[in-house]
């Protein structure tokens, strides 16, 4: 009995150790797993319209960002300069978040009449943002002009540094067709840090967003600007492109209609879980110059082309990305039944075609792009495309219903 309780005491301290090297090594896996730490989000703030719904929106953007890059000058092609008169200081302010001036520059413009005018109208511009007591001089240039170009930009940002940013830092927005010109280092020896831009219209087939290139587009400017830090710009929006009768883009709608007509369009979308996945892949790469991401555009209510800023937040947060569709019945002061709609994700979903309505109702009709129609049963019919937007809501119709508790309604 005394050799049966020895083995069995020896058994048990065997499995004791055992079972510590074993969760010692479970610990050791956790750890080496774990996401890297996030990188801060700085938000672009595109918009020259302040209006209630964009206020409301850069409100909500302390939440979630660390800094924000608002646009407040812009040269087009012609020499027409637009500036950012219609800022509302306070919300800006009440933020608490840093902010960046960002200047764009059309990249067709000539170059004399840019070393001409753009350095005077930037010093013009700064001058009234440090009256509002943005005084620290952080700008950045977005220029997207041609690689050919780019000993010309240099030379530009030579004359800004120079005369109108004498302190402060001094920012470009890049393009990944520079990163092999042997012009860039003139380029990157003026500037203190950069945004590399990885999305973009390039033609009605590629898209706006190539996750794969953008990843190969990132490694190579962490190589090429190994001595400064980069942002990488990430899309929060779509575009409809407007074509031409032979299929060529004629015209980008995307924060703002277009009037133009076109014998046909293409609309173009970024699938908010390919940028996550990005970001997760980016981010455990390490990059030692790797700032941050910086996103196009700081989404608004009514901005139809944008991200909702639900969807925004969350794959900034790293939140789980799912679209979820409720559909309500309310009570309204006639005694009917409001049907409607809520997006209860965080990805916005596209509208369900029909809703089959089970119950003894007399009479009903369809509101926001739904109709009414009766056969086998009563349905609510999808009338146009849309999709409805992450936290959002949507009336599509009434109902008048005998016995309204006995009322379901099923989307299909």
């Amino acid at each position: 009995m005394r050799r049966v309780a020895r083995r069995r005491r020896l058994l048990a301290s065997a499995c004791a150790l055992a079972l510590l090297v074993i969760a010692a090594s479970l610990s050791g896996c956790t750890s080496s797993s774990s996401p890297p730490p996030s990188l801060p989000h700085s938000v672009y703030i595109w918009q020259r319209a302040w209006d209630p719904a964009l206020v409301a929106a850069v409100g909500e953007s302390r939440e979630f960002a660390a800094s924000l890059r608002v646009l407040v000058l812009q040269v087009d092609r012609t020499g027409h300069v637009a500036t950012s008169q219609d800022v509302d200081w306070p919300a800006l302010k009440s933020t608490g978040l840093p902010v960046t001036a960002v200047v764009r520059i059309d990249g067709s413009l000539s170059d004399e009449r840019l070393r001409e005018r753009v350095p005077g109208l930037i010093d013009q511009e700064l001058g009234r943002w440090r009256s509002e007591g943005y005084g620290g001089g952080t700008l950045e240039i977005d220029y997207d002009c041609a690689t050919s170009k780019l000993a010309d930009y240099a030379r530009l940002l030579a004359d800004i540094r120079a005369s109108v940013l004498k302190t402060g830092t001094l920012s470009i927005t890049a393009l990944p067709a520079w990163r092999n010109a042997p012009e860039l280092d003139a380029v990157l020896a003026q500037i203190d840090s950069s945004v590399l831009q990885v999305h973009a219209v390039r033609d009605p087939s590629s898209g706006l967003f190539d996750a794969g290139l953008a990843a190969q587009w990132i490694d190579d400017w962490s190589r090429r600007s190994a001595t400064k830090p980069f942002l990488v710009a990430l899309p929060a929006y779509g575009a409809r492109l407007k074509l031409d009768p032979e299929g060529r883009i004629a015209a980008v709608e995307s924060e703002q209609r277009l009037p133009q007509r076109s014998a046909g369009s293409r609309e173009l979308k970024v699938d908010p879980r390919e940028v996550a996945t990005l970001i997760a892949q980016v981010s455990a790469r390490a990059y030692p110059n790797l700032a941050g991401f910086a996103w196009f555009r700081l989404p608004r209510e009514g901005d139809e082309r944008a991200w909702s800023l639900r969807t925004l937040r969350a794959v900034i947060e790293r939140q789980p990305l799912q679209s979820q569709l409720r559909v309500a019945l309310l009570a309204n002061t006639s005694g009917a039944l409001d049907l409607v709609l809520h997006s209860d994700g965080t990805l916005d979903l596209p509208l369900p075609a029909r809703l089959r309505v089970d119950g003894d109702c007399s009479a009903a009709d369809g509101a926001n792009g739904y109709s009414a129609v009766r056969g086998d049963s009563l349905y609510l019919e999808r009338t146009e495309d849309a999709d409805l937007r992450a936290g959002s809501s949507r009336r599509i119709g009434w109902l008048r219903c005998r016995e309204p508790a006995k009322v379901s309604v099923t989307a299909e």
